[in-house]
């Protein structure tokens, strides 16, 4: 099974976590900082995670970097519960 690292996304009244991946060739440090600064896909009222979906910035609590989740189960983006361990 494929694994990835992901920023962990809070959304204030909301159930379990959305996510975001690192753009291909950016490591998930430097997306953090860049989501942190607001910068390249960040500078907007909304940012796009997993799937389909936008959130408004100001709607996210927590941000947090969660390293080796997979694809399927428990921690996958979507999935609303947390990578197991």
């Amino acid at each position: 099974m494929a694994q990835f690292d992901a920023l962990e996304l809070q959304v204030i009244d909301e159930k379990g976590h959305e996510y975001i991946r690192a753009r291909e060739g950016v490591s998930i440090d430097d997306e953090l900082v860049r989501f942190l600064r607001r910068t390249h896909a960040y500078e907007l009222g909304w940012v796009k995670v997993e799937g389909a979906k936008y959130i408004r910035y100001e709607r996210i609590a927590s941000v947090a970097i969660k390293r080796g989740l997979d694809e399927s189960g428990p921690g996958a983006p979507g999935s609303n519960e947390g990578p197991t361990t």
